[in-house]
């Protein structure tokens, strides 16, 4: 399991909620979230023997299909034996020996006894796929639509079609393993050399530069279409549990060649950037697929996403964009983080019969005070820490961000869910071309095919992006518009699509006004937006925000209303910046969307 969370809600009201790795700095954490648990309670000062009722967004107890399939694996391939051996401490420990995976969710009352000196009064385990259902439709404002979850897999569904009325949610049809879109996907990225479970959003970002016609063999060998907008895997081609341990055989690999090796060092060829390309088209495919069909059964005109695939951007944009359903819904949190936001809802729907608030945003993590601010700054004599009224402070960010400097922008409460959208972020002017491939190199020292995210006014998106729909979540790529691609360079894709944030002046009213003043100085409406981290999980207190600004390249941290500056006056804008631009030039940019 990955990617636990926490969520705290009151009257159907979500109030708190955050993921463990913001507490732990451990990726994609998957144990139990005490640190989270604690968080939400003490944003009420609550103890675990005020609340009602516990929701769990798995049901260790329906494991019966994993386990039919497992004992008929390992019956049929005698590798599966090391392989499985090898995997099988996961099932008890994680890697700090702290209670994980399935066995700790049949002990989950009796742990949080034991961590929290208190025994929870009710624990309800539900289907995990029932979470992710309510996660992306209760947590929309549609007052009907269809629903469509995939991910690796639920306690046995991989893949879930249903339908969502008023505060009723019905299945209407199921993928079982091992026919899962998510371990093909991650099997794949594996190959590519990528970490799986962590690397798949790379592949994503690679895709566009490659030649996709790979993806007619993948259709008819490996992901296979079937009547009726179904699919089934076959696992003989590329197998998800031996790829977790680097073992890639198969027809997959006798057809497209040696898998790439898990180093940096190792570039990428055409080839891997085809490879990337066929796979993602072979999975668009497969989703467009369900989604037409899903249309034509249920009738409805508006889609909800959640699972794991949920935040592949570029499958839910061509969904919009081949106009299949009018508008679609995908959750900040569409991800396993997201079940926790799930089953507080499904619960509380169960107990009173009654719907949910949706969600308006995804601020709900912890939020700090100056006290924090100067107690963090304290250790740090190379800097100079202003406090300013926010009127000056925005235009001064505005400012910086126009000539081209780049700034961390740490504001109020953390976001739930793996998007910066405007309260942990590193901004930056998407006008300058360089400037993306600056930040990869010189701050994040990432890959720098990879693509970056613009935040744009809510009542300007349409003027820049083929959208006509709210977008608040990061979760939807779509074209830009042609004649504001050589604008807004940073933020236009190699295929001219980006994954915009449409920000209103209500849910997030700061961040707002600054986007209004960077369009007053430039005329541009928009910035280029990313998470504020580098290597590890998103940012979250003021400590991790001025460790993180004092190892990196970034001009200026604005932490609530402070300025925090270098007492040098060296600029991040001052490095030469066409090295980055050389590296990136070797690629040739294809023809994109017109």
């Amino acid at each position: 399991m990955t990617e636990s969370a926490a969520v705290l809600m009151e009257d159907g009201r979500v109030v708190a909620a955050a993921e463990e790795e913001r507490f732990s700095r451990i990726k994609h954490d998957g144990g139990l979230p005490y640190r989270a648990i604690e968080f939400v309670l003490g944003t009420r000062g609550l103890t675990l023997a005020d609340i009602d009722h516990v929701a769990v967004y798995w049901n260790p107890f329906q494991l019966g299909h994993r386990a039919k399939l497992l004992i008929k694996t390992l019956l049929l391939d005698p590798r599966f034996f090391v392989r499985m051996a090898q995997r099988a401490v996961t099932v008890f420990t994680d890697a700090r020996g702290e209670d994980s995976g399935w066995m700790s969710l049949f002990q989950a009352k009796g742990n949080l006894t034991k961590r929290f000196g208190a025994t929870p009064k009710n624990v309800h385990f539900l289907d995990h796929h029932s979470c992710h259902m309510a996660s992306c439709f209760y947590a929309s404002s549609f007052q009907d639509s269809a629903i469509l979850i995939m991910d690796g897999a639920g306690e046995a569904a991989c893949t879930t079609w249903a339908v969502g009325r008023g505060s009723s949610m019905e299945k209407i049809d199921e993928h079982l393993l091992p026919h899962s879109l998510g371990h093909y996907y991650s099997s794949v990225t594996g190959y590519l050399g990528f970490k799986m479970l962590d690397g798949e959003y790379k592949m994503m970002g690679l895709s566009p530069y490659g030649d996709p016609s790979g993806s007619k063999w993948i259709r008819e060998n490996f992901l296979v279409s079937s009547p009726g907008g179904r699919y089934r895997l076959n696992t003989s081609a590329l197998n998800y549990i031996l790829a977790l341990k680097g073992d890639f055989q198969g027809s997959f690999t006798r057809h497209f060649g040696p898998p790439r090796e898990l180093s940096e060092t190792v570039e990428f060829n055409d080839r891997h950037r085809d490879i990337a390309a066929s796979a993602q088209q072979a999975f668009e495919d497969v989703v467009l697929g369900m989604s037409k069909e899903l249309r034509q059964r249920t009738g409805m005109s508006r889609l909800s996403i959640a699972g794991g695939c949920g935040l592949n951007c570029k499958a839910n944009g061509k969904i919009l964009s081949e106009g299949i359903f009018e508008e679609i819904y995908v959750p900040p949190v569409p991800h396993d983080a997201g079940g926790a936001l799930g089953a507080a809802m499904l619960l509380y729907q169960r107990l009173t019969g009654k719907r949910p608030e949706p969600l308006t945003h995804a601020q709900y993590g912890p939020e700090f005070q100056d006290s924090d601010i100067a107690q963090a700054s304290s250790g740090y004599s190379g800097f100079t820490v202003e406090k300013m009224e926010t009127d000056a402070l925005i235009a001064r960010t505005a400012k910086l961000l126009s000539e081209g400097g780049v700034v961390a922008w740490f504001q109020g409460k953390m976001e739930y869910g793996p998007r910066a959208l405007g309260n942990r972020s590193f901004l930056a002017d998407p006008r300058s071309d360089s400037i993306r491939d600056v930040i990869n190199e010189k701050i994040k020292k990432r890959e720098l095919f990879r693509p970056f995210a613009p935040s744009v006014k809510e009542e300007k998106a349409s003027e820049y992006f083929e959208i006509q729909q709210q977008a608040p979540f990061m979760t939807i790529a779509v074209a830009v518009r042609r004649e504001k691609r050589d604008m807004i360079p940073a933020v236009t894709h190699v295929d001219n699509t980006a994954r915009p944030q449409t920000v209103n002046s209500s849910s997030n009213p700061k961040y707002w006004k600054l986007l209004d003043h960077f369009e007053k100085l430039t005329g541009v409406p928009v910035l280029l937006n990313t998470s504020f981290n580098i290597q590890e999980p998103v940012v979250c207190t003021p400590r991790e925000a001025i460790k993180t600004f004092s190892s990196c390249g970034v001009d200026a941290l604005v932490i609530e209303n402070y300025w925090v500056s270098r007492k040098s006056s060296k600029r991040l804008n001052d490095v030469d910046r066409d090295a980055a631009g050389r590296k990136l030039a070797k690629v040739e940019r294809p023809v994109g969307i017109s």
